[in-house]
């Protein structure tokens, strides 16, 4: 029974599939590619019908051989059977049926300027009828495959060889918003489905890095195609710790990483982050730091990233060698690097720190130091930095090379006023025995600003060099190409709110209309920077409208100019003090300068009011009026003063300036004590005094209250006398000559002689007041009272000449802020004779100044290298509104 019913199953079973097998003659076979055949369409334009003709008819068979279920008939084919008959849906269905194709698709292409549109339909061979057409627009011949694209999707839509998508889904983004992943993928909603674009949405989305795994999965629904992406977030930073830090803090190493929190933790960023933090470290002296890190779980699917820093022992350069030099010493080539070996004072300075970035600079500086000295084919090869417990050691391998006089110097091309032979004495490379670098680039600056300075704004210098290795040296030859003459066109000014026009113009050294001059164009820039009205000055020559003409555009930046302050000093006489001061340095934008100041001391009070116009009928006539009164207190006697002055100045020459002025004021001496001296009772009264004064002055510095170079030297003679308004009668004449000298490291070197001489007139006696003293912060700094003293030596009366040199060394003490520091040597005396006398005193000290918010602010101590009995040997001074 059992075997009846199994072959009954087995007979049914075959039956079942040879049925199959009839009506399915080959099951597992792809599905045949359907045949289309593309016609060219019809295009309307007047311009470039058969350029817009040829691309839609590529552009649009290219993107239909690309889609698998679809194979368009062979484009020559096509031609062939559409030549010469209309294009029209006729047409299309008999080339359609000629060629075996199931579809045929036609259409037109209107230009409306840059605006193409395009029909299209496609016509279904089998019913002999057209489906629904599509319409497609772009711009330009360059938007064509785009609107081909768009065609092919929609066209394939009407015979069901596509879908579009209905919706897009993103699963297993927790942290990643959605619309953060669809900014990166070319899916969306109402596109055709494209498993090509799938394919690349998968890589753009894993390409974000914020994923561990990206799938998709497309099903099919009635509506349409619905994508959806299947995601695996990555672990999130949630904290970023350290441990064992103690040079460097927590914000100092964030600051120097680029992984973060909440982000997405990157195992290589992490790795480039914990080498920057190494180098942090190497840039602090730590070469010997040991930086890891570990990565735990913060929960379920956050990290917590833990560096773990070892700083080590600091260690510095210990050793800088060199290899191969043969001409120059070690100590020559240090002298070349800022990268120093470890000394003593590497508590106040950079000596002994290792910065790479130096270092690779440092390189440089000796390189350019043997090419200035003769050696042009001289080699320095990258340092070889190693290390140990002890410190570091730095070896730097040189090869010389042969080293090559200065051969032949001469000058071809064009003249200039200047004579050939006053250039070549100026050259400084004929005044180099061995070939210099920096020689040629100063020569060729000089040389061009010699051109510039007779007018030629666009001449050129170009220098040759012609190495004769037989007899080791190098010819030199400048070709000068001066060019046309320029002139100066328009001068025009920007940013300047406040500051009116005339009041910069006024301060320039070049007019519309002057040759032009790169002296005088500099001079320019310096007049208008020593106002201190600007923060930023830019000059900017740009070619006029002719090209002998340049124009000139000055811009500024301004800043505020008026200065309300209110401090406290100590001064060697004025003792404890509060000042205060209202100024404006540029009155209304005119240049004009109006000041109120006022002291209040323990032993002096003093009031001034003072106004300044620098240009008097708008000529360059200087001019100030002030008013004055003070009450100083003494030990043995008081003085109150009240005045007023006026002076007129005028420029003679450039940078000299001559000036006139008149002072009438009245001083009494009074309250004396019964104790005082009998010279000084003598004194007691009141004295009227009128001097006029004229003085020439030769100011040639770069800054007002921080000059780095030039000098100031004048020379001032006041005459008293009783037809002047006064009583007492006297001659008084000063000099003064101060130079600056730029160093390296923005520092300056400066050294200041002062000289007075005092005479009697017209058989009067010379006020007390009137004789010199030395001391304090702008003489002697230290003392207090230097000067010849009465027949008891006790008590200083003052001098009828004084002599006096200051030696200063500046240097930024914190940069940023403008705050200098400066040390010194102070040297002087006065005398009670006609003559100089050789007893100097001598101090030294340093201090701090500063431009602050409150005006030029001064403190310094001095510290007295020949006090006398019962003297102190130093002594603090500060001051606010005043320097040199």
């Amino acid at each position: 029974m059992t075997k009846t019913r199994f072959n009954i199953v087995r007979c049914f079973l075959g039956l079942f599939i040879a049925f199959f097998l009839i009506n399915n003659p080959h099951p597992l076979a792809a599905q045949e590619p359907k045949k289309i055949a593309l016609l060219p369409f019809e295009v309307f334009s007047g311009t470039q019908q058969d350029i817009l003709q040829e691309s839609i008819f590529s552009a649009l068979y290219a993107d239909l051989g690309r889609t698998k279920t679809i194979h368009p008939v062979d484009r020559d084919t096509i031609l062939k059977q559409v030549a010469g008959r209309p294009l029209n849906e006729e047409t299309a269905l008999a080339v359609a049926k000629e060629t075996g194709a199931l579809y045929a698709i036609i259409g037109s292409v209107s230009e409306f300027g840059e605006l193409i549109s395009v029909d299209a339909k496609i016509i279904d061979v089998r019913k002999g009828q057209a489906l629904p057409g599509v319409f497609v627009q772009g711009r330009g011949l360059e938007g064509i495959p785009a609107m081909a694209s768009r065609l092919k999707g929609d066209l394939l839509l009407r015979i069901g060889e596509v879908q579009r998508i209905v919706r897009v889904d993103f699963k297993g983004n927790q942290k990643i918003e959605s619309s953060a992943i669809a900014q990166v993928i070319k899916i969306a909603r109402g596109n055709v489905y494209s498993e090509s674009d799938l394919s690349g949405d998968i890589k753009a989305i894993y390409k974000m890095g914020y994923f561990d795994d990206v799938k998709a999965e497309a099903s099919t629904t009635p509506e349409g195609v619905v994508i959806t992406f299947l995601l695996v977030e990555k672990a999130l930073i949630s904290q970023i710790q350290f441990t064992g830090n103690k040079v460097l803090d927590k914000d100092e190493l964030l600051a120097s990483m680029s992984v973060k929190t909440r982000q997405v933790l990157n195992a290589e960023k992490l790795a480039a982050d914990i080498a920057k933090l190494k180098t942090l470290y190497e840039g602090k002296g730590y070469y010997n730091a040991e930086i890891t890190y570990k990565v735990e779980k913060a929960g379920e699917k956050d990290t917590r990233i833990v560096v773990a820093v070892q700083e080590n022992k600091k260690i510095f350069v210990e050793r800088i060698s060199f290899e191969g030099n043969q001409t120059f010493t070690a100590k020559e080539l240090k002298k070349q690097m800022k990268t120093t070996e470890w000394n003593i004072l590497h508590v106040f300075t950079d000596s002994g720190l290792l910065k790479k970035d130096e270092l690779r600079q440092d390189v440089g500086r000796i390189s350019a130091f043997y090419l200035n000295s003769g050696f042009i084919q001289a080699q320095v090869a990258d340092p070889v930095i190693t290390h140990d417990a002890k410190g570091i050691y730095i070896m730097i391998p040189i090869t010389e090379g042969k080293r090559f006089r200065v051969g032949t110097v001469t000058i071809t091309g064009d003249t200039l006023e200047t004579s050939r032979q006053s250039l070549m004495d100026s050259l400084e490379i004929k005044k180099k025995e061995f070939y210099d670098r920096s020689a040629i680039i100063k020569d060729i600056e000089a040389l061009t600003k010699a051109a510039n300075d007779e007018g030629f704004a666009y001449a050129d210098v170009n220098p040759r060099t012609d190495i004769r290795e037989k007899d080791l040296s190098v010819d030199v030859t400048y070709k000068l190409f001066k060019g046309i003459p320029v002139y100066f066109n328009r001068i025009t000014f920007t940013g300047n709110t406040k500051t009116r026009d005339k009041v910069m113009r006024r301060l320039l050294y070049i007019t519309e209309g002057d040759l032009y001059n790169s002296t005088n164009l500099k001079n320019s820039y310096t007049s208008l920077e020593r106002t201190r009205y600007f923060e930023e000055i830019n000059f900017q020559t740009e070619k006029g409208p002719a090209e002998n003409l340049t124009d000139v555009r000055i811009h500024v930046k301004e800043k505020a100019t008026g200065m309300f302050s209110v401090g406290a000093g100590y001064s060697a006489y004025d003792k404890a003090s509060v000042m205060g001061e209202i100024s404006q340095q540029n009155l209304f934008g005119r240049g004009q300068i109006l000041k109120l100041r006022a002291s209040l001391g323990t032993t002096r009070t003093w009031f001034e009011l003072q106004f300044i116009e620098p240009w008097l009928f708008d000529l360059p006539l200087y001019s100030s009026f002030s008013a004055w009164h003070s009450e100083k207190e003494f030990e043995y006697y008081n003085v109150n003063s009240s005045g007023f002055g006026f002076s007129l100045g005028y420029p003679i020459w450039e940078f000299i300036s001559g000036s006139i002025g008149y002072t009438f004021s009245l001083d009494e001496l009074k309250d004396m004590s019964i104790f005082a001296p009998e010279y000084l009772r003598d004194y007691a009264g009141t004295y009227r005094t009128g001097i006029v004064t004229v003085g020439l002055t030769r100011d040639t510095s770069n800054d007002k209250f921080f000059p780095t170079q030039g000098s100031k030297n004048g020379i001032t003679v006041g005459y008293a006398s009783e037809f002047l308004g006064g009583d007492t009668s006297y001659v008084k004449t000063t000099l003064l000559s101060q130079w600056f000298f730029p160093l390296p490291l923005e520092t300056v070197f400066s050294v200041r002689g002062r000289a007075g001489y005092l005479a009697p007139s017209e058989g009067k006696t010379i006020p007390l007041f009137e004789r010199f003293t030395l001391g304090g912060l702008n003489s002697l700094r230290g003392l207090k009272d230097v000067g010849p003293t009465d027949s008891t030596g006790l008590y200083v009366i003052g001098g009828t000449t004084f002599l006096c040199f200051n030696f200063e060394y500046i240097f930024p003490l914190v940069k940023e802020a403008g705050i200098k520091g400066v040390v010194f040597y102070d040297t002087g005396n006065t005398w009670d004779t006609y003559t100089f006398g050789s007893d100097f005193r001598h101090t030294t000290g340093a201090g701090v100044r500063w431009y602050s918010p409150l005006g030029p602010l001064r403190l310094e101590w001095g510290y007295v290298l020949d006090p006398k009995t019962n003297e102190s040997t130093s002594r603090w001074e500060f001051a606010i509104g005043m320097f040199m």
